[in-house]
């Protein structure tokens, strides 16, 4: 099977591209994979572009190259985590597991990608695991995730895993530069604060920066702080901000799920729905809390590189150089195994359901902010 110029037009991880293309031109795609990365780094269209290339086999006329551009082939399956909560349900995955066994409409295959596969409950993803024992022989499935570590085990276990990489700034600024119309040093800091991503680029482009990041970059860039008082305020800002967010959630959560009981749902349904919600919340908080914690790793990434004399070009907050080197010379460092280490305390007790401001008081004594 020739398969030219393929992925070519996706930017990164060019091993990952031709290790597919061999897999193709080979005929040994396995039935189940995992693309696990960084989210907004392309995997989404690594999943498509090898869509494609099964679902086009002897595509002489290119009429199914056609359907798979525009998102009609009927035997490309793709689904996304849905309703403003933002999760599979079990209903679409029941509906996966009853057309991946079907034969396929007009292909030799049939394609199924589920983004956001981590964000699933264990019910919805115990539906799933059947498939994966037993797979479809003329079918793919390929699951997209950012935190592969959320999946059931039993789940990872059965698939091919393909982990991709951040991009590098090589790579991003010219494109960048070129599609949004900037210079290549307004294209360079762009990147620079979006770490790799190109998903968190047109984000950041679009919405401006993330609220979180800001006010912990905001925190960080003051220095040390002068009394407890104003470091549990800021602890309490931070947790505050979330904590709306949260409350948000679940409002639009009950209220979606309560269409679906007009006459109220039952003592054991309302058990259900509640464990259902909880578990989604917590997946939204430990997202939004990586993005206070992904901030702080980051910066005194960057306070290490200063201090090293290492090319400025590399700082990813590039904007705050002279913030970072103010608190260097204030003394504010800490070896960087120091702050993985009390980061990844304050990652488990919020997984053992310690309330956020505890947590992040506690992270900003350990990192010495007083």
């Amino acid at each position: 099977m020739v398969v030219p110029m393929a992925f070519s037009h996706i930017i990164g991880n060019d091993p990952i591209k031709k290790y597919l293309e061999r897999m193709v031109h080979k005929q040994t795609v396995a039935q189940s994979l995992l693309f696990a990365g960084p989210d907004g780094i392309g995997k989404s269209l690594f999943a498509k572009e090898l869509a494609r290339l099964l679902l086009c086999v002897n595509d002489k006329e290119g009429k199914h190259a056609h359907k798979c551009a525009v998102g009609m082939h009927p035997d490309l399956h793709i689904y996304q985590p849905e309703g403003k909560l933002g999760m599979h349900s079990m209903e679409s995955m029941l509906q996966l597991c009853e057309d991946v066994y079907l034969p396929p409409f007009e292909g030799e295959r049939k394609v199924f990608i589920i983004h956001d596969a981590d964000r699933m409950l264990t019910p919805s993803a115990n539906a799933l695991l059947k498939t994966f024992e037993e797979p479809a022989s003329h079918s793919v499935i390929i699951l997209l995730s950012s935190s592969p570590q959320a999946l059931l085990p039993t789940i990872r276990s059965r698939c091919c895993k393909i982990y991709f990489q951040a991009l590098f700034e090589e790579e991003m600024v010219p494109f960048v530069a070129t599609k949004w119309n900037k210079s290549s040093e307004e294209a360079s800091q762009i990147v620079q604060r979006t770490k790799g991503s190109m998903g968190r680029v047109q984000q950041y482009l679009e919405q401006g920066e993330n609220a979180l990041q800001g006010q912990m970059l905001s925190l960080l860039s003051k220095g040390r702080l002068s009394t407890y008082q104003e470091l549990t305020e800021a602890a309490g800002a931070l947790s505050t901000h979330i904590e709306e967010m949260q409350k948000q959630r679940e409002e639009v959560a009950r209220e979606e799920i309560a269409r679906g009981y007009p006459e109220g749902p039952t003592s054991m349904q309302q058990q259900a729905i509640d464990k259902e919600i909880d578990g989604a919340l917590a997946m939204h908080l430990m997202q939004e809390s990586n993005i206070i914690f992904d901030t702080i790793l980051s910066w005194y990434r960057d306070l290490h590189l200063i201090e090293v004399k290492g090319d400025m070009a590399y700082l990813m907050h590039r904007h705050a150089q002279a913030d970072l080197e103010r608190a260097l010379l204030q003394g504010y460092n800490l070896p960087l195994e120091v702050v993985q280490e009390v980061v990844d305390q304050a990652k488990l007790g919020l997984a053992r359901s310690t309330p956020i401001a505890n947590c992040l008081e506690r992270l900003f004594l350990q990192l010495n902010f007083l």
